[in-house]
């Protein structure tokens, strides 16, 4: 079994790789396997490093620290790209009326399929 430092230098190692690849994946689809497998392999070492108790943890506390940082960053990047496919899919396709509580409709878009040429 691999011990705590090589498990979280892995852990840093794949939350960079998952950076990079969803800043790729909103330009090309074919990133999306290996974004993928690197989510997996993110996966299995968190599964592993669940086994340590927290004394054993808190000697790494500089690696914790980058590795919260790293997971917030991609967890931002990940909702900014799922925003992002939303507000495409918004200007594609007309969305359904929506009325607020007073029966006014609140909000009105018109597709761009929709829309007179």
């Amino acid at each position: 079994m691999k011990n705590i430092n090589n498990l979280l230098e892995e852990l840093i190692e794949k939350l960079k790789k998952e950076k990079e690849l969803l800043i790729k994946t909103i330009e090309d689809s074919k990133y999306v396997d290996d974004l993928i497998n690197v989510i997996e392999e993110k996966r299995i070492l968190l599964s592993q490093l669940s086994r340590y108790n927290k004394e054993e943890l808190e000697v790494y506390k500089d690696k914790l620290y980058e590795i919260e940082s790293l997971g917030k960053t991609n967890l931002t990047l990940a909702a900014n790209n799922i925003q992002f496919i939303e507000e495409i899919f918004s200007a594609l396709f007309e969305e359904p009326q929506k009325y607020d509580q007073s029966g006014n409709i609140s909000q009105e878009h018109k597709g761009l399929f929709n829309k007179k040429i």
